[in-house]
Formats: C-alpha cells, sequence, structure tokens
C-alpha cells in the first residue's frame, strides 16, 4: 500500500470484501498486512484511515518499526499466526522487477504460508495490460514452483484480484462456496479455486 494510492476505490473494495468475510466468519483472527511501501510518511491519521477504509479495527493493522527496504527484518517482524490479508502495491512478483517493495515475493508468500499452518492468506494483485486470469494463472505457476502444495481460490475483476491461499483445503473450498452462494450466476468468471500442484 503507498499513500498515493489510501482512499481509492479499491480501497472501499477491499474493505466491502472484508467486512463480509468477517461477518460470514470465514475468516479467523484477520490481520492485515499493509506491506507500506512508503512506511516513513504514514502518519498515525493514515493507519487510522487504512483501518476505517478495510472495515477493520485500528489494532488489526500490523505495525512495523522496519521498512521494505530490509525484506527480511520486515517480514520477520510478522509474528500474527492467524488469518491474513496482504497488501502490496502491486502483487506476487513473477520475474525481475524494478521496485521490489511494490511487490511480494513468492518466497515471502512462502513464509507467510507455513507447511502446517491453516491460514488463509489473502493477496491483494494488480493487473496491468493483460487479463486477470491470465495475471493470476501467472502468480499461481510461480507460487507452485516456490512454495510446493497449496490451496486457492481467487476473486476476479476487471482490473484487480484478491487471491486467497491456504494450506488446508477445507479452507479454500468454504470461502469459494460462501462467495458462489452470495453471487450466483455471477460468479462464473469472478470466482475460480483450485489445488496445486
Amino acid at each position: 500500500m503507498n499513500l498515493g494510492f489510501l482512499g481509492d476505490a479499491l480501497d472501499h473494495w477491499k474493505g466491502s470484501l472484508f467486512e463480509f468475510l468477517q461477518n460470514a466468519r470465514a475468516v479467523e483472527d484477520l490481520a492485515v498486512e499493509p506491506m507500506a511501501s512508503d512506511l516513513s510518511t504514514w502518519t498515525e491519521d493514515d493507519f487510522l484511515l487504512f483501518a476505517r477504509l478495510l472495515r477493520v479495527q485500528p489494532g488489526q493493522i500490523l505495525r512495523h518499526s522496519k521498512t521494505l527496504k530490509d525484506r527480511h527484518a520486515y517480514f520477520a517482524e510478522i509474528t500474527h499466526h492467524g488469518d491474513l490479508f496482504v497488501d502490496p502495491d502491486t502483487g506476487v512478483a513473477t520475474g525481475n522487477i524494478r521496485k521490489r517493495e511494490q511487490y511480494i515475493t513468492p518466497i515471502e508468500v512462502g513464509h507467510l504460508l507455513p507447511a502446517e499452518s491453516r491460514r488463509l492468506l489473502a493477496i491483494y494483485q494488480h493487473v496491468r495490460a493483460q487479463r486477470v486470469a491470465k495475471r493470476v494463472d501467472a502468480v499461481l505457476g510461480v507460487l507452485t514452483r516456490e512454495i510446493g502444495a497449496f490451496s486457492w481460490s481467487s476473486y476476479e475483476s476487471g482490473t484487480v484480484a484478491m487471491l486467497f491461499l491456504s494450506r488446508d483445503n477445507n479452507r479454500i473450498s468454504k470461502l469459494a462456496r460462501l462467495f458462489e452462494k452470495v453471487l450466483g450466476r455471477h460468479a462464473k468468471g469472478r470466482i475460480r479455486q483450485g489445488v496445486l500442484p
């Protein structure tokens, strides 16, 4: 998350989604990892606005003393064990990238999704100049090579997706069924799921 984008329409979409998931009890002990690419410029009011837009309590937003310039130390500060929403500027890196702070790497995703965990990990994915499903598939392919077996579901729109990952297939199946029940015939092309590899 970059302050330049805080308060845009997509934050309202994210907030609606997480409010729905919390009310449906589809998430457990949810925390939000903002991945603030410009952390030094954030004020307390910015964190409060971010929480309000995502429709979570301020205490659910993880805070950091390290910045994304020291990735190892930054991710070591994430000690939360419940479900987690990660909000990078762009999404999961699938190749060479210029601005590393705008992405989460597949290896970092693997650290947040331990093999024996029941965690539901949600990751925001922005998409440019290609079909969203194609970008999601590319992300899934890289993650499969880097982190091994996992279950996944995606909620896709024209320019963004929310990826949900878990080592527990039951959690992903329940989530996908919940979205399909709400969206009905409109779920086709928006909600996908699978198990990899």
